[in-house]
C-alpha cells in the first residue's frame, strides 16, 4: 500500500460504480497516481494516508457508520465522502452523524458530477492547507525548542557572569536576587573588589527584556573587568570614580548603536573613609539608605547610558553609619507591589523598610508576596542590599 503524499481513495465499490466515478474524475482531470481503488469495504488503519487525502467510500443502509468517525482524524486533513447505493433520507443522516463531510447518490452522480468535483476540490485544498498548517506548526514549534535551548545556553553564561549571591567583603555584607521575565534577564548586578580598600558595585536595568538586552550585561560585565585591568596596570583609573565608570559604559554602548540603554546605580565603598561615592544614570526607583539614625532616598540625577553621547552624570557621597543597609532595586519590583500608582509604591515600599527589622530574605519575600505564582513576571526583578551590621 502506497502512503500518499495526497490524494483519493476509494473503497467497496462495484466495477461498475468504480468505472462512473473514475469517469467523473478524469473528465475534472483528477484521475491520476494519486487515487487508489481498494476493495475493502471499510479501510484499516493501516491504510490511512500518510499526510492528507480523500476518503470515497460505497455503503449500504447495513454499513456500521460508527467506523466513518476513526478515518477522518482530529484535525480535518482526511475528510470522507460517502455514496450511497439507494436514496435514502436517514441513511444521509446517518453519514453526516458518524462523521462524513458529504453524501452523494451512485444512481445521480452523473448528473450531480459538477457537485461531486467541487466538493472534491474544495476538499482536497481545504485538507492542503490544514496540512501545511500542521507542518508550520511543527517547523515553529521545533525553532521555539532550539530558541529555547539557546536562551538556557545563554543563562548559563550570565550566571556565571554574576557576581557570589551572598558575599561579604571588608564587613561588608553583598546580597542580590535577579528573576528574570523570560530566561535570561536584562537586570544585572556586579561587585568589584578592586583593592583592600575599595569596592565597586552596581545595579542596571537594560532596556526591554531577554535575549537581546542579556547581551547588553554581557557587555557591561566585559567594560567592568576592563577597567579593573586598566587599573590594576595603572593605565586607566576610571574605576575609582562611579561618575567615570558611568561615562565609560555610556561611550562605549552608546558607540555600538544596539538601540538599548540602561538605567543604573553605581557605588564606591571606601572602607578607611567610611564613605559611599555613588552615581546615577537615569534610575528608578532610587536607593534606600537605612540605619539605627536614619530612613533616607539617596538623592542624585542623570541621564540613562546608551542614550545620548553627551550624557551627563553626577557624583555624590555619604558618610556611612557604623551600622547600615542600602536597598537597591530595579524598576521591575514596582511592577509587582499592589498599590495603584508609583509614588504609592514607592511610599508603601518605604514604610514597610522602616517598620520592619529587615534582611534580605524577607524583604525578597516582601516583594514576592502574592505574585509567586505567576507563570511570567512583567519584567525582570532586581533585589540588591548592602550593609554592615556590627553588634
Amino acid at each position: 500500500m502506497t502512503n500518499y503524499l495526497s490524494g483519493i481513495q476509494l473503497f467497496g465499490f462495484r466495477q461498475q460504480d468504480l468505472s462512473l466515478i473514475r469517469s467523473v474524475l478524469s473528465s475534472a482531470g483528477l484521475d491520476g497516481p494519486g487515487i487508489e481503488a481498494l476493495d475493502n469495504v471499510m479501510p484499516e488503519a493501516g491504510l490511512l494516508f500518510k499526510n492528507f487525502g480523500i476518503y470515497v467510500l460505497s455503503v449500504s443502509d447495513r454499513i456500521d457508520f460508527e467506523h466513518l468517525e476513526s478515518l477522518a482524524g482530529d484535525d480535518g486533513r482526511f475528510p470522507i465522502i460517502v455514496i450511497l447505493h439507494q436514496n435514502s433520507t436517514p441513511s444521509v443522516i446517518d453519514a453526516l452523524r458518524a462523521g462524513a463531510d458529504d453524501v452523494f447518490y451512485i444512481e445521480s452522480l452523473q448528473v450531480e458530477s459538477p457537485d461531486f468535483i467541487n466538493s472534491i476540490q474544495l476538499k482536497l485544498n481545504r485538507c492542503r492547507l490544514l496540512y501545511e498548517r500542521l507542518v508550520y506548526r511543527e517547523g515553529l514549534e521545533a525553532s521555539l525548542e532550539e530558541l529555547k535551548d539557546d536562551q538556557y545556553a545563554a543563562f548559563q553564561v550570565q550566571s556565571r557572569l554574576l557576581p557570589a549571591a551572598q558575599q561579604v567583603i571588608h564587613d561588608i555584607e553583598y546580597q542580590f536576587s535577579i528573576t528574570p521575565s523570560l530566561i535570561v534577564s536584562g537586570d544585572f548586578v556586579d561587585v568589584v573588589p578592586i583593592s583592600d580598600e575599595l569596592t565597586l558595585f552596581y545595579l542596571a536595568d537594560v532596556s526591554g527584556h531577554g535575549a537581546s538586552s542579556a547581551l547588553v550585561t554581557v557587555l557591561l560585565k566585559n567594560i567592568t573587568s576592563r577597567l579593573l585591568r586598566n587599573f590594576k596596570r595603572s593605565s586607566s583609573y576610571d574605576i575609582l570614580s562611579p561618575l567615570e565608570t558611568l561615562t565609560r559604559f555610556n561611550t562605549e554602548i552608546y558607540a555600538l548603536g544596539l538601540d538599548k540603554h540602561l538605567t543604573i546605580f553605581c557605588g564606591l565603598i571606601n572602607q578607611p573613609e567610611n564613605t559611599l561615592t555613588y552615581a546615577v544614570g537615569g534610575h528608578h526607583p532610587m536607593p534606600v539608605y537605612k540605619s539605627p539614625e536614619k530612613l533616607m532616598v539617596l538623592e542624585g540625577r542623570g541621564m540613562p547610558v546608551g542614550l545620548f553621547t553627551d550624557a551627563v552624570f553626577v557624583e555624590k557621597q555619604i558618610v556611612l553609619d557604623k551600622n547600615f543597609s542600602l536597598y537597591l532595586f530595579s524598576d521591575g519590583v514596582l511592577e509587582l507591589l499592589p498599590q495603584s500608582s508609583i509614588i504609592e509604591k514607592e511610599k508603601a515600599l518605604l514604610d514597610w523598610l522602616d517598620a520592619t527589622n529587615v534582611n534580605f530574605s524577607a524583604l525578597k519575600s516582601h516583594i514576592f508576596e502574592g505574585n509567586k505564582h505567576l507563570e511570567q513576571y512583567p519584567d525582570d526583578i532586581a533585589i540588591m542590599s548592602v550593609s554592615r551590621v556590627i553588634l
